[in-house]
């Protein structure tokens, strides 16, 4: 019984540990012509996991909008350009709009969904 008390005093020991060691991902979605801002500690840079510009539900920065311009959500494009821009900064700014990123759908309202974390430096 003492040896099984243990293990799952070790357990948590182990979980807790290694969940602060992990930095949180932040989830960003910003509607079309609006600005997408990523922030992180001055010491720490972003690391972008994905970025995606286009429409995959209707319900995503949908009201007030027309059911036409919600229709088709399979209309997305993986963008390099925030990694570019953004990764190793704390604070990075862009626009989601089709001058930034093209537009992967014309006639739909979209958005820019973004995946990111704060890091140390190595």
């Amino acid at each position: 019984m003492a040896s099984g008390l243990l293990f799952l005093l070790l357990l948590g020991i182990g979980g807790n540990m290694f969940s602060e060691a992990v930095s949180p991902i932040d989830h960003l979605i910003v509607c079309e012509d609006s600005m997408a801002e990523l922030k992180c500690p001055q010491d720490q840079g972003i690391h972008v996991y994905y970025a995606v510009y286009g429409r995959h539900d209707t319900t995503t920065c949908s009201f007030g909008r027309p059911p036409s311009q919600l229709q088709n959500v399979t209309c997305f494009s993986f963008t390099k350009l925030i990694t570019k821009n953004c990764n190793g900064k704390y604070n990075c700014r862009i626009t989601a709009s089709n001058s930034e990123f093209g537009d992967p759908c014309v006639g739909t309202y979209k958005y820019l969904d973004v995946a990111y974390s704060c890091m140390y430096p190595l």
